[in-house]
């Protein structure tokens, strides 16, 4: 049996799951398009609730919910917590690799092994994230978030979806947002010449990446302007 999973991360705020029926209802489509079973959202997202607030109480903290056959091939569902950790104004990033879209469940957030290569080559270098790039040199997304790019004359561009980026929570609500968001190819070069470079997701919001592989890229290390109006989007939708 091929061993497959599907799981969600969200913040606890203390008070309630951030995104939380988004987030629950993006674990049951990825466990259905992997062919695990159904889940029910809501009891998924009660889920949530219970062990944050079990663990957390009124403090902050990550929650994180994964779907997988248990030894009988039946669905089972699996809660694990961790603290916040450190949280800087700005990021910084180093080069991965991406393998591509998953056969069964393009866009769906999986334990992925070219994630976790990368997410180990960001912690080794003492890095925030890892931006990963296709066989071709395009980014497809960091290893911890979506990646935005802001030129210098305010358009907005994320890698092309049918690359096999994770379709996160946080770039689901700023698209519903602002539709001006468009899809691209992005090769380094489109980064380095960004103005502003943004990670996003569900559980820190929005963040500049100041550095690339220890080269300056964007605004360092404020975050600018267009970071600053994606965060406060993300805080609203929480």
């Amino acid at each position: 049996m091929v061993d497959l999973s599907c799981y969600t991360t969200a913040r606890w705020s203390g008070v309630r799951v951030a995104l939380g029926r988004r987030a629950t209802e993006r674990l049951a489509r990825d466990a259905a398009a992997l062919g695990l079973g159904a889940i029910d959202p809501e009891r998924a997202l009660a889920e949530l609730t219970r062990l944050a607030s079990y663990r957390f109480g009124a403090e902050p903290g990550i929650v994180r919910l994964e779907a997988r056959r248990d030894a009988h091939g039946a669905l089972a569902l699996a809660g694990t917590t961790r603290g916040l950790g450190p949280d800087p104004r700005a990021w910084t990033a180093v080069s991965a690799a991406h393998s591509g879209p998953h056969a069964l469940a393009p866009g769906a957030k999986l334990a992925r092994p070219d994630v976790e290569a990368a997410r180990e080559a960001a912690q080794a270098a003492h890095a925030d994230d890892a931006l990963m790039f296709d066989a071709k040199g395009r980014l497809v997304e960091g290893a911890r978030a979506n990646v935005i790019v802001a030129r210098a004359d305010g358009a907005l561009s994320i890698p092309a979806l049918s690359l096999g980026c994770v379709r996160g929570l946080a770039l689901e609500v700023l698209r519903e947002t602002l539709p001006e968001i468009a899809e691209a190819e992005l090769t380094r070069e489109d980064l380095a010449r960004a103005a502003e470079l943004i990670a996003v997701s569900s559980v820190r919001g929005a963040k500049p990446i100041a550095r690339l592989d220890g080269d300056a890229v964007g605004r360092e290390p404020t975050p600018g302007p267009i970071c600053e109006r994606l965060a406060t989007i993300l805080r609203a939708a929480a």
